[in-house]
């Protein structure tokens, strides 16, 4: 099995998107995107993680574990491409696509605009049917935006604080003072699913990040915000940052 392309092909293929195949079952567990060998370095990334070349906390665990289970039998990951010939942005939108269509994957992050993809009929129905808030006149706030696979991530481990817990941790930002921005917003898919309260801002990660301690927020806030679509202007070009300060 071919370990990299040659020079002659790279330049042929151009952007490309592919999946990677256990062997022993025949299933898709990583689908990605990418030009020249790309889709040959998960594999030499995982033998060099494992055997203590390469400390990163930018790898895939879940894509590691399989690779290196693989690779101790005795096998080899099936490489497949699934289209090539493509410019950055079409190869985004068909990643997008395979992401969608392959559940169960070991990919952490769902692929570019993830927003857009597989929906229940009813609940885009009822997403658009929702209307913007109105700007609050009376405080300021912090629009963090969470991915649905975060909350499942976290839902086993913290069932009845996931939110909360995908919220608040752990952001590469500079905090404003909580007295002039003392709320939350927590958003996924435009929609407003929860208001936080933040009492304080910490460092986590080697001071890298922060994180944010604070519980649910008067119910008369709750209720004017829960369930409302966040303005167009927060989903404009440029905005695709997970956490946005309020413009009010």
């Amino acid at each position: 099995m071919i370990k990299e392309f040659s020079q002659e092909v790279v330049e042929q293929l151009k952007y490309y998107v592919y999946r990677l195949i256990d062997p022993r079952n025949g299933q898709t567990f990583y689908v990605g995107k990418g030009k020249g060998n790309r889709i040959f370095q998960h594999v030499q990334c995982t033998i060099d993680y494992y055997d203590g070349v390469e400390e990163t906390s930018d790898v895939d665990p879940n894509k590691l574990r399989i690779i290196n289970e693989i690779l101790n039998e005795g096998l080899e990951v099936i490489h497949i491409i699934q289209r090539w010939n493509l410019t950055e942005k079409e190869a985004f939108e068909v990643e997008s696509a395979l992401l969608d269509a392959y559940q169960g994957l070991s990919n952490l992050q769902r692929g570019h605009h993830s927003e857009y993809g597989v929906t229940n009929a009813e609940m885009l129905q009822k997403r658009f049917s929702m209307k913007e808030y109105e700007e609050p006149k009376d405080f300021k706030y912090l629009i963090i935006k969470v991915r649905w696979w975060r909350l499942e991530e976290l839902f086993q481990k913290y069932p009845d604080s996931y939110r909360y817990e995908a919220t608040r941790w752990c952001w590469k930002i500079t905090p404003r003072s909580i007295k002039e921005y003392p709320y939350v917003f927590s958003v996924t898919d435009g929609i407003v699913k929860e208001v936080y309260k933040i009492e304080k801002w910490f460092k986590v990660l080697d001071g890298t990040r922060y994180a944010f301690e604070g519980g649910v927020a008067e119910e008369d806030i709750r209720k004017k915000y829960i369930n409302t679509r966040i303005p167009k202007k927060y989903c404009k070009k440029g905005m695709a940052f997970p956490v946005l300060f309020s413009k009010n």
